[in-house]
Protein backbone atom coordinates (compact mmCIF):
# COMPACT_ATOMS: atom_id res chain seq x y z
CA UNK A 1 0.00 0.00 0.00
CA UNK A 2 2.84 2.41 0.85
CA UNK A 3 4.40 1.83 -2.58
CA UNK A 4 1.05 2.59 -4.27
CA UNK A 5 0.69 5.83 -2.29
CA UNK A 6 4.29 6.74 -3.13
CA UNK A 7 3.54 6.32 -6.85
CA UNK A 8 0.27 8.23 -6.47
CA UNK A 9 2.28 10.99 -4.83
CA UNK A 10 4.42 11.27 -7.95
CA UNK A 11 1.28 11.66 -10.04
CA UNK A 12 0.26 14.53 -7.76
CA UNK A 13 3.74 16.06 -8.15
CA UNK A 14 3.35 15.78 -11.93
CA UNK A 15 0.08 17.69 -11.76
CA UNK A 16 1.74 20.34 -9.58
CA UNK A 17 4.45 20.61 -12.26
CA UNK A 18 1.75 21.20 -14.87
CA UNK A 19 0.44 24.12 -12.80
CA UNK A 20 3.95 25.60 -12.60
CA UNK A 21 4.30 25.08 -16.36
CA UNK A 22 0.98 26.88 -16.89
CA UNK A 23 2.34 29.87 -14.97
CA UNK A 24 5.55 29.87 -16.99
CA UNK A 25 3.78 29.54 -20.35
CA UNK A 26 0.96 32.01 -19.75
CA UNK A 27 2.21 34.52 -17.19
CA UNK A 28 5.93 34.76 -17.98
CA UNK A 29 5.37 36.23 -21.47
CA UNK A 30 2.81 38.67 -20.07
CA UNK A 31 4.71 39.79 -16.98
CA UNK A 32 8.30 38.93 -17.91
CA UNK A 33 10.82 38.37 -15.18
CA UNK A 34 8.71 40.43 -12.78
CA UNK A 35 6.96 37.11 -12.13
CA UNK A 36 10.08 36.21 -10.16
CA UNK A 37 11.49 39.58 -9.12
CA UNK A 38 8.53 41.95 -8.55
CA UNK A 39 8.27 43.43 -5.08
CA UNK A 40 5.43 44.99 -3.09
CA UNK A 41 5.75 48.43 -4.66
CA UNK A 42 5.55 46.88 -8.16
CA UNK A 43 2.33 45.01 -7.34
CA UNK A 44 -0.17 47.76 -7.93
CA UNK A 45 -3.40 45.74 -7.96
CA UNK A 46 -5.00 42.95 -5.99
CA UNK A 47 -4.95 40.80 -9.15
CA UNK A 48 -1.15 41.05 -9.30
CA UNK A 49 -0.90 40.22 -5.60
CA UNK A 50 -3.11 37.18 -6.15
CA UNK A 51 -1.15 36.00 -9.19
CA UNK A 52 2.23 36.36 -7.46
CA UNK A 53 0.93 34.73 -4.28
CA UNK A 54 -0.46 31.77 -6.22
CA UNK A 55 2.83 31.39 -8.08
CA UNK A 56 4.85 31.51 -4.84
CA UNK A 57 2.47 29.01 -3.25
CA UNK A 58 2.68 26.46 -6.05
CA UNK A 59 6.48 26.74 -6.17
CA UNK A 60 6.83 26.29 -2.41
CA UNK A 61 4.26 23.49 -2.32
CA UNK A 62 5.90 21.67 -5.21
CA UNK A 63 9.38 21.97 -3.72
CA UNK A 64 8.09 20.83 -0.36
CA UNK A 65 6.46 17.78 -1.90
CA UNK A 66 9.51 17.01 -3.99
CA UNK A 67 12.05 16.96 -1.19
CA UNK A 68 9.49 15.85 1.43
CA UNK A 69 8.71 12.56 -0.28
CA UNK A 70 12.40 11.75 -0.56
CA UNK A 71 12.98 12.64 3.10
CA UNK A 72 10.02 10.43 3.96
CA UNK A 73 11.50 7.48 2.06
CA UNK A 74 14.87 8.03 3.71
CA UNK A 75 13.35 8.15 7.20
CA UNK A 76 11.42 4.97 6.48
CA UNK A 77 14.63 3.21 5.45
CA UNK A 78 16.49 3.95 8.69
CA UNK A 79 17.55 0.79 10.48
CA UNK A 80 16.92 1.05 14.19
CA UNK A 81 14.28 -0.03 16.66
CA UNK A 82 10.72 0.34 15.30
CA UNK A 83 9.43 2.69 18.00
CA UNK A 84 12.35 5.09 17.51
CA UNK A 85 11.98 4.95 13.74
CA UNK A 86 8.29 5.87 14.12
CA UNK A 87 9.16 8.81 16.36
CA UNK A 88 11.91 10.07 14.05
CA UNK A 89 9.69 9.66 11.00
CA UNK A 90 6.77 11.68 12.34
CA UNK A 91 9.02 14.31 13.91
CA UNK A 92 10.81 14.66 10.57
CA UNK A 93 7.53 15.07 8.73
CA UNK A 94 6.40 17.75 11.17
CA UNK A 95 9.71 19.55 10.63
CA UNK A 96 9.27 19.31 6.86
CA UNK A 97 5.81 20.86 7.06
CA UNK A 98 7.00 23.68 9.29
CA UNK A 99 9.75 24.27 6.73
CA UNK A 100 7.08 24.62 4.03
CA UNK A 101 5.13 27.09 6.17
CA UNK A 102 8.28 29.09 6.89
CA UNK A 103 9.31 29.03 3.22
CA UNK A 104 5.88 30.24 2.09
CA UNK A 105 5.68 32.97 4.72
CA UNK A 106 9.21 34.22 4.10
CA UNK A 107 8.69 34.24 0.32
CA UNK A 108 5.53 36.33 0.73
CA UNK A 109 7.30 38.71 3.11
CA UNK A 110 10.32 39.09 0.83
CA UNK A 111 8.13 39.70 -2.19
CA UNK A 112 5.85 42.01 -0.22
CA UNK A 113 2.66 40.50 -1.55
CA UNK A 114 -0.54 39.64 0.24
CA UNK A 115 -1.55 36.06 0.97
CA UNK A 116 -4.06 34.91 -1.61
CA UNK A 117 -6.95 32.63 -0.79
CA UNK A 118 -4.95 29.82 -2.40
CA UNK A 119 -2.01 30.41 -0.06
CA UNK A 120 -4.31 30.47 2.94
CA UNK A 121 -6.01 27.21 1.91
CA UNK A 122 -2.60 25.56 1.55
CA UNK A 123 -1.52 26.83 4.97
CA UNK A 124 -4.73 25.60 6.58
CA UNK A 125 -4.32 22.22 4.90
CA UNK A 126 -0.73 21.92 6.09
CA UNK A 127 -1.64 22.90 9.65
CA UNK A 128 -4.29 20.17 9.56
CA UNK A 129 -1.69 17.68 8.32
CA UNK A 130 0.69 18.74 11.11
CA UNK A 131 -2.08 18.06 13.61
CA UNK A 132 -2.74 14.62 12.12
CA UNK A 133 0.97 13.79 12.13
CA UNK A 134 1.31 14.93 15.74
CA UNK A 135 -1.63 12.70 16.72
CA UNK A 136 0.04 9.78 14.91
CA UNK A 137 3.34 10.55 16.65
CA UNK A 138 1.65 10.38 20.03
CA UNK A 139 -0.52 7.36 19.22
CA UNK A 140 2.06 5.20 17.44
CA UNK A 141 5.32 6.49 18.86
CA UNK A 142 4.43 6.79 22.53
CA UNK A 143 1.28 4.72 23.15
CA UNK A 144 1.88 1.95 20.57
CA UNK A 145 -1.66 2.45 19.23
CA UNK A 146 -1.77 1.81 15.47
CA UNK A 147 -5.51 1.86 14.76
CA UNK A 148 -5.59 5.51 13.62
CA UNK A 149 -3.48 4.83 10.51
CA UNK A 150 -6.43 4.69 8.05
CA UNK A 151 -7.79 7.99 9.40
CA UNK A 152 -4.31 9.50 9.16
CA UNK A 153 -3.82 8.34 5.57
CA UNK A 154 -7.24 9.52 4.41
CA UNK A 155 -6.82 12.84 6.25
CA UNK A 156 -3.38 13.60 4.83
CA UNK A 157 -4.40 12.69 1.28
CA UNK A 158 -7.60 14.74 1.60
CA UNK A 159 -5.65 17.78 2.77
CA UNK A 160 -3.16 17.42 -0.09
CA UNK A 161 -5.95 17.07 -2.65
CA UNK A 162 -7.72 20.12 -1.21
CA UNK A 163 -4.49 22.13 -1.39
CA UNK A 164 -3.79 21.08 -4.99
CA UNK A 165 -7.39 21.84 -5.92
CA UNK A 166 -7.03 25.30 -4.38
CA UNK A 167 -3.85 25.82 -6.41
CA UNK A 168 -5.70 24.75 -9.57
CA UNK A 169 -8.45 27.34 -9.20
CA UNK A 170 -6.38 30.36 -10.30
CA UNK A 171 -5.09 28.80 -13.55
CA UNK A 172 -8.52 27.40 -14.39
CA UNK A 173 -10.23 30.72 -13.70
CA UNK A 174 -7.67 32.63 -15.82
CA UNK A 175 -7.88 30.13 -18.68
CA UNK A 176 -11.69 30.31 -18.73
CA UNK A 177 -11.53 34.13 -18.71
CA UNK A 178 -9.09 34.01 -21.66
CA UNK A 179 -11.40 31.77 -23.69
CA UNK A 180 -14.42 33.90 -22.80
CA UNK A 181 -12.55 37.01 -23.92
CA UNK A 182 -11.58 35.34 -27.22
CA UNK A 183 -15.18 34.21 -27.80
CA UNK A 184 -16.51 37.72 -27.21
CA UNK A 185 -13.88 39.20 -29.52
CA UNK A 186 -14.80 36.81 -32.35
Amino acid sequence: MNEFLYQLGWILKGYESLIVLWFLVTQLPKHGWSLFYARGKDLKSLQLHEMHSCFITILCFGLSHLYGSEIEQYLLSLQFEQVYRIRVFYAGMIGNLFLFIAMLTIAHRMKGCLFSQTARFCLYAKFTVITLIFIQLLARGYFDYHELSPIYTIGVWSCNIIAVTAMSIYPIRQTLAYFKQRTEAA
